[in-house]
């Protein structure tokens, strides 16, 4: 999945940067691959896809409604407009929440790279704003949000295949976490996403009093397929 931003600026090849200076985990190395969604300006003409491995929209309907992990806040997240996506088309997310809490959607491509998509980074390390991600129930949340700071689009990218995104819900304030990547989804679904879940588990995040925490984390993932 690509992200394309909107911003004023020329960012074209701008990577978004996973590693950044954060509290809530250590930065990767330099020799980590690049994450597969990246900001760039408009692109004419996307490359053509690779065939998809076949699975059926019955196959991924099913591994979304039984593949669980705890989810006490009742995060959800969709995908729009559905569960199959051509590469170098436009898709969006639909989050909603039972409980309040902050907002992270992590995206884990066919091949297992693993990489945060809200809040968009570059915006975090940009914003005078705290806790712009605070979700609240009864507030359906979409992204991207027309006309917000910082604005951009998803562009879905190669390599095709099952994809997985993952809504993370924490009850502290937290608005970038940095992941090693996953298990491909398509060979393994439960595992990629209860190893996401794990590893969101293991972080902390510093109190007003600089002390660091463990967040209750709730999730939901969905997979979807980039032909």
């Amino acid at each position: 999945m690509t992200m394309r931003d909107r911003l004023p600026f020329d960012v074209a090849g701008l990577f978004i940067a996973l590693a950044v200076a954060t509290p809530v985990a250590a930065q990767q190395s330099s020799n980590t691959p690049m994450p597969s969604v990246r900001i760039l300006p408009d692109i004419p003409n996307p490359a053509p896809a690779a065939a998809a491995p076949a699975i059926s929209l019955a196959r991924l309907e099913l591994l979304n409604s039984s593949v669980k992990v705890e989810n006490a806040a009742g995060v959800s997240v969709d995908l729009i407009p559905n569960l199959e996506v051509l590469a170098g088309s436009k898709l969006g997310f639909r989050v909603s929440t039972k409980k309040q809490g902050y907002l992270i959607l992590l995206d884990v491509d066919a091949a297992g790279k693993l990489t945060q998509i809200y809040p968009n980074t570059t915006t975090v390390t940009r914003s005078t704003r705290e806790a712009s991600n605070l979700i609240k129930p009864g507030r359906q949340l979409t992204i991207p949000q027309v006309g917000a700071e910082g604005a951009f689009d998803f562009v879905a990218e190669l390599p095709a295949g099952v994809a997985m995104v993952v809504a993370l819900l924490s009850d502290k304030p937290v608005q970038v976490v940095d992941l090693p990547n996953a298990p491909a989804p398509v060979t393994a679904p439960a595992e990629a996403l209860r190893y996401v879940r794990d590893m969101a588990r293991s972080l902390k995040v510093p109190n007003e009093a600089g002390q660091l925490e463990q967040p209750n984390w709730s999730f939901d993932g969905k997979f979807y397929l980039i032909k």
